[in-house]
């Protein structure tokens, strides 16, 4: 299942145009309203609506969801009313929240094959407002039955947008790209680790390059053994899966520096010889989230024509306990020449990167953004809607975390703590791969941060507790949700 021009890869919708008789032909005509839209008038249904919020003030607040049901010479016909609450209070989250809500609530409800949505709102506060209702629509109906016998029947027919805007083309085709790429992602996180190895995530990044005229390269154990990456290999030998180094570029600025997105992409980890209790270990297929989103990113800036200069650098490898797996006590050397003691071998994802944002600085990047599920001590630190930041570059983290805001993704910067640092420092070797549990989001960061060039601007962003939701709700579905794609590509828009 490869990236596509026209559909989602798990739903066909289409978008479009609308026209303000469109309200009165679609199957479900769908209004987002503030308490400012409740005493307008200048908009389809504006008398019903008005009509509806004074017969119950209650409907006016946020997420309320109403709807009625007239005759027309066309048959039928729904009204459904979202509320978005106070106007003063309207933002791009809730906008995205209450599309994704409602589309899952109309579609669970009827069997509409033609949906006109609109958002007064959109033309008063901006288009952006636009793409984050389309964008929400668009995540709100995802759902992975790549493995079902028998899908579920779901809508896909056509959503109509009934606004002014004369950019509104632009509009949709950039929801349309964006919510494709985060759905793609999912996709690829929520694939189990038997169908989804190194050499399978290799195969989707050289599909996606193919596609859009990216430069590809891929590394196996050869290579990496000839490049010296003791760390990438180490996370690996107790494998019979060969890891794999992706590597997407795109060139978008002529002469502009290079950023780039580094993934972490365990396709399972057991833990290894330190191996994982049994209860849960099947979540363990989406600890290739990191990879996903930066070959998901790199893929949306590309479609997007963005004038920038970024890549993706995925390391992939499954983590499996053998005969052949490292031990803990083991002492390997990275890339950079640095020796690493293995404490645990439940902490493969910073050893991982550790080769692999070595490898970044080689090919150029003025600055490193490594993506990892690397801790379910950011669960304990910051729960499961936002996600740390550790980061040498106070400017950095600042426009990651702004792109986070518009993206509406939740991000939170820690401190590198001294003693964080001091920690990770060994004495048979240079480092150990685990510190403990004391700051373990921190001294996770840390540790990989020893294999970026010095004085190269670098962010460690740890997705540990938001790569997965335990339920739907919002724009997220439950299972993968591609946290960290609309960041990146909002991110890369400032540059």
């Amino acid at each position: 299942m490869t990236l596509r021009e026209e559909t989602l890869p798990s739903l066909k919708i289409s978008l479009a145009k609308a026209c303000s008789n469109d309200f009165f032909t679609a199957d479900t005509a769908v209004l987002f309203l503030t308490d400012k839209d409740a005493a307008a008038k200048d908009f389809p249904h504006a008398e019903k609506a008005a009509k509806i919020f004074r017969n119950d003030s209650r409907l006016l607040d946020f997420g309320a969801l109403t709807n009625f049901i007239y005759e027309t010479e066309n048959g039928l016909k729904k009204i459904v009313i979202v509320s978005l609450g106070r106007e003063a209070e309207l933002t791009l989250k809730k906008v995205r929240k209450a599309a994704a809500e409602a589309l899952r609530a109309i579609t669970a409800a009827s069997s509409a094959k033609n949906i006109c949505v609109h958002l007064p709102q959109a033309e008063a506060k901006g288009e952006e407002f636009l793409e984050t209702l389309a964008e929400g629509l668009l995540l709100g109906a995802y759902e992975y039955t790549e493995y079902k016998t028998k899908p579920p029947v779901r809508f896909e027919g056509v959503i109509g947008f009934y606004a002014d805007s004369a950019k509104l083309d632009r509009v949709l085709s950039h929801s349309r790209i964006m919510s494709e790429s985060v759905c793609w992602a999912r996709d690829l996180v929520n694939r189990p680790g038997n169908v989804l190895q190194p050499q399978a995530i290799a195969d989707e990044a050289k599909l996606i390059a193919e596609k859009l005229q990216l430069n590809f390269e891929e590394l196996g154990k050869t290579e990496m053994e000839a490049l010296s990456m003791g760390a990438l290999l180490a996370a690996a030998k107790g494998s019979n899966a060969e890891p794999k180094l992706v590597t997407l570029k795109y060139q978008g600025a002529k002469d502009g520096k290079w950023t780039a997105f580094v993934g972490k992409g365990i396709t399972f980890d057991s833990g290894g010889i330190s191996i994982k209790p049994a209860e849960g270990m099947g979540e363990m297929k989406d600890d290739m989230a990191g990879a996903a989103v930066v070959i998901a990113a790199v893929a949306a800036i590309a479609r997007l024509a963005l004038p920038c200069n970024v890549m993706a650098i995925a390391a992939c490898a499954e983590n499996m306990p053998s005969g052949s797996a490292a031990r803990p006590g083991d002492i390997v050397a990275a890339a950079n020449g640095k020796t690493i003691e293995i404490v645990s071998t439940d902490a493969e994802g910073r050893m991982v990167l550790a080769d692999a944002v070595w490898y970044a600085c080689r090919q150029g990047a003025a600055k490193v953004i490594d993506v990892a599920t690397l801790t379910g001590a950011a669960i304990v630190a910051l729960g499961n809607e936002t996600a740390a930041i550790i980061s040498n570059d106070d400017g950095l983290s600042a426009a990651l975390t702004k792109a986070g805001e518009t993206a509406g993704e939740s991000f939170w910067r820690l401190p590198s703590l001294p003693e964080c640092r001091e920690a990770i420092k060994g004495e048979t070797a240079d480092l150990v791969n685990s510190a403990g549990k004391a700051g373990g989001v921190i001294t996770g960061g840390l540790f990989i941060e020893e294999f970026v060039d010095a004085g190269l601007p670098w962010a460690h962003l740890d997705i540990g507790g938001t790569a997965s939701a335990q339920k739907t709700g919002g724009w997220w579905a439950k299972g993968a949700t591609g946290m960290g794609v609309a960041t990146l590509v909002a991110f890369m828009k400032e540059q």
